[in-house]
């Protein structure tokens, strides 16, 4: 016959208990029995740590890893032990039937939240009126493998979740994670002492040989009005800055030269205003530049995109951020920035969602992109809702924009796909979108509308006429941006900083290039945009729609910079000169025969949907709303295929 133990019953009344960071003496550590393994000092009791020592300790449960800071975060003296043990936080709010209420809290957590797992069951600490903690709850805490409940009365606001805790107090528990797939530059966590200022995390776990990132527990942060974001785990494109953290822009001559922020970009404060956590930052191509190929990539490794065989190009220069979110299940939102598809283009490649908003054509002054004319924030996703949730918070458009019901639905035939299986999928989304919108469908040639209404001043084609606008452009750009990181680091290292082979040609094509050039390419983005939003994209009433792909493998070898073709006019570029919102949707996935594997793998396939300038958020909803009618998948998966294959 088997004998259950019942877990010993604590009471907790010590009135010192207090939220927030405290110095003390660290916890030791310990080898428990059952092979977790805890963290290791060589620091007595009684010793002090000096405020300029931080202290980081990674913790192993099983075969899950953990991160708690230097400080607890609540002074809960639960036990006179120095050492560490895992303990999970309860908060019974109703005095009504408690024991159910603790099942469905416990199915909760461990649904909701990749942080919790059993070893915190080992103690238990429950946050209740003080009269619910009977034989019933007791026989399930001990079911669960729980030896020690403590017990804090209701007013205490400690958060449920994981915890750590010894003589010292509460330590929240980061799960740490690898990124093999190499898409972060850094690691990230909040300070203690203010949510605002970051630092990056010097820890590691698995013996990986590449960073690991940190994510808090799920079950401690409550949305709320003024925190609508709560608990959304982020990462940033490494050419924002955020407080207490180097920003690298993708070479490592500019990060040498400039120490930790003081300051978050506008875009980044925003988020954290809003509640979300940044994560980590990921890597980009150079100053958000043009590196297409593993060649091309010096400085830092090349991200790997998950899709396929794991070989197909990551492209574009939000790379990382799309990688990351195409890899990691744990990762919700990623920011990167858009001139002529650095969102977009890694989108496609990864088969995520990918949102460049409506732009003024004004530079924003507080992130490092050259061009400002064309470039802007925005963001990525796995999900439509969670895109247009985050979307909703931070895009901050008036809520007149919300609503988008187009009754003219554009679908260019110089856009048409080069690849069967793509255009299928495209015109079938397409014409069933166009049927729920109680629209009509256009297929139009651009060169045919453009010669039957194009300025008197234009004596070429389309595409000939605007071949050479975005490039000269961001050539120009580049150059100008890009003088005072040339003079201060030679200034301060008498020497020039090292920079990729293509961002030199960039650079050498952008200080031979005319003042007159420049004002001739500045007069075609207005003719451009007079013309496209005249005449194609004319009104609220009217969407275009392009099918999108992309199947190249980052091992390619190609052309130096000078032999390759810059030049040339895309889909994306309607909106990177018009200003308007433009968001790839994944839609499905082709087979492709791999050169990797040998066998069959899938890549995916996307839709870019332009909307009228402003309607940012309306575009969001129409897209989201159109999955949910049509019962379509509003997520995509992470690893090797976007969606299921039967």
């Amino acid at each position: 016959m088997s004998i259950r133990k019942t877990p010993l019953l604590v009471s907790c009344t010590d009135s010192s208990f207090s939220q927030g960071p405290r110095l003390l003496s660290p916890p030791f550590p310990r080898f428990s029995t059952d092979g977790r393994s805890q963290i290791n000092t060589n620091l007595t009791s009684g010793q002090k740590i000096s405020s300029l020592l931080q202290i980081t300790s990674v913790i192993q449960l099983g075969h899950r890893a953990f991160v708690i800071q230097g400080r607890c975060d609540y002074e809960a003296r639960l036990t006179e032990s120095p050492y560490l043990d895992a303990l999970t936080c309860f908060v019974l709010s109703e005095t009504t039937n408690p024991k159910e209420q603790l099942e469905k809290a416990y199915l909760s957590y461990r649904q909701t939240d990749d942080v919790f797992c059993d070893a915190f069951l080992t103690h238990v600490l429950l946050i209740s009126d003080g009269s619910v903690v009977d034989e019933p709850i007791l026989d399930l805490l001990a079911s669960w493998g729980c030896l020690t409940v403590f017990q804090l009365p209701i007013t205490e606001k400690v958060p449920p979740g994981p915890y750590f805790f010894s003589i010292c107090g509460l330590y929240s528990a980061w799960r740490l994670f690898p990124d093999d797939k190499e898409a972060f530059v850094s690691s990230t966590i909040p300070t203690q002492g203010d949510p605002y200022t970051y630092e990056n995390l010097n820890a590691a776990a698995f013996g990986a040989s590449s960073l690991c990132i940190a994510v808090p527990s799920r079950l401690k942060t409550a949305k709320s009005e003024q925190k609508p974001l709560a608990g959304m785990r982020i990462a940033i494109k490494d050419l924002f800055h955020l407080k207490g953290v180097h920003t690298g822009c993708g070479n490592r001559a500019y990060r040498s030269l400039h120490g930790a922020l003081g300051a978050s970009s506008s875009a980044i404060e925003s988020v954290l205003r809003l509640g979300g956590i940044i994560v980590g930052k990921t890597k980009t191509v150079e100053f958000g530049g043009s590196q297409e190929v593993i060649g091309d990539w010096c400085d830092y490794l090349y991200p790997f995109n998950s899709r396929g065989d794991g070989y197909i190009s990551a492209t574009g220069s939000s790379t990382g951020s799309a990688s990351s979110l195409a890899a990691y299940p744990w990762l919700d939102i990623t920011l990167g920035t858009d001139a002529g598809g650095s969102i977009r283009d890694p989108a496609v490649a990864h088969g995520i969602y990918g949102f460049r908003p409506s732009h003024n054509g004004q530079q924003a002054h507080d992130v490092v992109i050259p061009c400002g004319i064309f470039h802007i924030p925005g963001f990525l996703g796995r999900s439509s809702s969670t895109m247009l949730e985050f979307g909703r918070c931070w895009l901050q458009t008036p809520s007149n924009d919300y609503h988008l019901r187009p009754k003219r639905v554009i679908f260019p035939k110089e856009y048409y796909s080069d690849h069967k299986g793509v255009q299928n999928i495209a015109d079938a989304w397409v014409s069933s979108l166009t049927a729920w919108l109680k629209a009509e469908r256009f297929d139009v040639s651009i060169e045919e509308v453009w010669s039957a209404t194009k300025p008197a001043s234009a004596c070429k084609g389309f595409f000939e006429t605007f071949n050479k606008t975005f490039i000269d452009l961001i050539y120009s750009e580049f150059w100008n941006y890009l003088s005072d990181f040339r003079e201060d680091y030679k200034t301060r290292f008498n020497a020039n900083p090292y920079v990729c082979k293509v961002t030199q040609y960039i650079w050498e094509q952008g200080q031979a290039l005319s003042d007159t050039r420049k004002g001739e390419a500045l007069g075609e983005v207005s003719m451009h945009n007079d013309w496209f939003l005249g005449h194609l994209l004319s009104d609220d009433q009217t969407i275009l729609i392009v099918p999108r792909y992309k199947l190249d493998y980052r091992d390619e070898y190609l052309p130096a910079p000078e032999l390759r073709s810059f030049e040339g006019f895309d889909s994306n570029l309607h909106a990177s000169l018009s200003g308007v919102p433009n968001m790839t949707v994944p839609v499905g996935q082709c087979t492709f025969r791999s050169e990797i594997s040998g066998k069959e793998e899938h890549f995916p396939v996307s839709l870019s949907i332009f909307a009228p300038k402003g309607k940012d958020i309306g575009l969001l909803n129409l897209v989201h709303d159109y999955l949910i009618a049509n019962s379509l998948p509003t997520s995509v998966l992470t690893g090797c295929t976007a969606f299921s294959v039967a």
